[in-house]
């Protein structure tokens, strides 16, 4: 299902594939389950704006392509991820949403 989040949603280097799935996770975790749950809607939205807020705070940007550098639809430029090893860098971002989201649910 969230197979196509890597590389800022396909490789086109828009958001994060960690803040895209946090999103999702905040979705699952607060989200509406009915048409009519408006409260659970905004408290979903509340939820993310705030993961966003630390994740921009924390590293500037919730884009993949100003986070990494790379413009993964090049695939010359695609390569530069494994040349670079920034899996590290990729690591501390899923981390970063993890902590965000495992709060977000402690807090309720």
């Amino acid at each position: 299902m969230a197979s196509g989040l890597g590389s800022g949603i396909s490789r086109w280097g828009t958001v994060c594939g960690a803040i895209s799935g946090g999103v999702m996770a905040l979705g699952y975790c607060f989200g509406p389950s009915k048409k009519d749950e408006k409260e659970r809607k905004e408290k979903t939205y509340a939820k993310v704006q705030e993961m966003l807020r630390g994740f921009e705070q924390d590293f500037g940007t919730i884009h993949c392509r100003q986070l990494t550098g790379l413009n993964f639809l090049d695939p010359v430029e695609r390569n530069q991820f494994k040349v670079r090893d920034l899996y590290g860098q990729c690591a501390e971002y899923i981390a970063n949403v993890v902590e965000s989201v495992r709060k977000a649910v402690k807090k309720k």
